[in-house]
C-alpha cells in the first residue's frame, strides 16, 4: 500500500509554484505573489509519498499534554480546518512540514464560520502570525473551482494525515494515506443507517467517503484531515473530515465510513475571509 501511494504521488505530482484559491488561474512564477491568492499557482514538485500541505494543529495545556487535530495549508498565511470549541478558549500553534523538516508557527487570529455549531458549518480559517516559506516539504493545496466538487461524486480520492503522536510530546512519524470513494450527500444517510451509527444532520455541505475494511493499513481520519482528488496533475482539496464510523462498529464489517465537509460549499466564505 505504501509503495503504491508513493508511486501514485510520484506520477501525479503537484507541479506548480504559489498559493491560489483556484487551480485554474495559472500565471508566470516570475511574479511576486506574497499578498495575492487569485492568480497564484498551488504547489510544485514535491517528495513522493509526502503530504506537504498537511497542517498539525496543536493546543498545549498546563500539564504539558496537548490536543492535536488536522488542517490543510491553502496559502502562505492561511490554514483551513474544522471548527472546534477549543478555538474559543485557547490559541493553537500550527506545525507544517514532515518529520525531518518542519516549522512551528503561532496563530494570529481564528476565523470561525458565523453559523458554526457542532453538527454543521463546523469550519474555520487560521491566520498564521507569519508567512510560511514554501519548499518541497511545505506547499499549499489547490481549492476547487465553484461547482467543481459536484463532479467528484463516485470518484476515488485520497485522505491524508499523520500517524498518532505520543500524548505527552509531539512526534511526527510519517504520513498516512487512505484511498477512498466519495459518496453523494443524499446517499450518506442510507450508509449511516446501514452501519448502525448515529446519523448526523446531513445538509448540502455534507459529503461521505467510504472504503472496505479489508484494506491493509487502514487509516481512520481524525478531525480536519484533508481528502483530495487529482485533477489534471494537481491535488485539489475536496473535503475535510468531521467524524467517522469505526469499522468495528459497522453492521456490514466490510464498510467503513467518514463524514466530511464539502470545501466547495464554503468557497464564498473562504474568499471573503482571506481577502
Amino acid at each position: 500500500m505504501t509503495l503504491f501511494v508513493s508511486f501514485l504521488l510520484l506520477i501525479l505530482p503537484i507541479i506548480s509554484n504559489g498559493l491560489p484559491l483556484s487551480h485554474e488561474k495559472l500565471q508566470s512564477t516570475s511574479q511576486s505573489y506574497d499578498h495575492e491568492l487569485t492568480y497564484q499557482i498551488c504547489g510544485r514538485d514535491t517528495t513522493p509519498g509526502q503530504v506537504p500541505f498537511y497542517a498539525s494543529i496543536e493546543y498545549d495545556d498546563t500539564t504539558g499534554h496537548y490536543t492535536m487535530y488536522s488542517g490543510v495549508l491553502i496559502a502562505n498565511r492561511w490554514v483551513l480546518t474544522v471548527g472546534h470549541y477549543e478555538h474559543y478558549i485557547a490559541t493553537p500553534q500550527v506545525v507544517l512540514g514532515d518529520e525531518r523538516n518542519n516549522k512551528t508557527i503561532g496563530v494570529e487570529k481564528i476565523y470561525i464560520h458565523p453559523d458554526f455549531n457542532s453538527t454543521h458549518d463546523s469550519i474555520a480559517l487560521l491566520l498564521l502570525k507569519e508567512p510560511v516559506q514554501f519548499s518541497r516539504n511545505i506547499q499549499p493545496i489547490c481549492l476547487p473551482e465553484p461547482g467543481e466538487d459536484e463532479t467528484f461524486y463516485g470518484r476515488i480520492g485520497m485522505v491524508t494525515g499523520f500517524k498518532e503522536p505520543h500524548p505527552w510530546g509531539r512526534k511526527i512519524e510519517g504520513s498516512n494515506m487512505q484511498i477512498t470513494t466519495i459518496i453523494r450527500s443524499d446517499d450518506c444517510g442510507e450508509y449511516y443507517d446501514k452501519v448502525g451509527f448515529n446519523k448526523p444532520i446531513i445538509t448540502e455541505s455534507f459529503m461521505c467517503a467510504g472504503y472496505t475494511n479489508d484494506v491493509e493499513d487502514v487509516f481512520i481520519p481524525s478531525f480536519g484531515n484533508p481528502l483530495m482528488v487529482n485533477v489534471e496533475k494537481h491535488w485539489v482539496l475536496a473535503e475535510i473530515s468531521m467524524n467517522n464510523v469505526p469499522c468495528q462498529n459497522t453492521v456490514s464489517p466490510r464498510l467503513c465510513l467518514t463524514g466530511f465537509l464539502r470545501v466547495g460549499f464554503y468557497l464564498d466564505w473562504i474568499k471573503r475571509t482571506v481577502f
